[in-house]
């Protein structure tokens, strides 16, 4: 059993993560809704971005809810 010390980190670092994971989504969306010219770069970054963040927060979650089977 994850202590209550470590359980409340883990809850603010997942806070954290869909924070970061939200900007990042929300520049995506300012970028097409605006129209803008990007280069390959940039939109691989931030598409590496958006999915090590998903990464981090499936496993943050798995943490913090453990699958239990009855």
């Amino acid at each position: 059993m994850v202590n209550s010390n470590s359980f409340n980190k883990l809850q603010v670092q997942l806070c954290e993560l869909k924070l970061e994971e939200r900007r990042v989504k929300s520049d995506i969306t300012k970028l097409v809704k605006n129209k803008q010219m990007i280069d390959f770069y940039q939109a691989q970054q931030l598409n590496k971005q958006k999915t090590s963040l998903k990464n981090k927060i499936q496993s943050l979650e798995t943490m913090i809810n453990p699958n239990i089977i009855a």
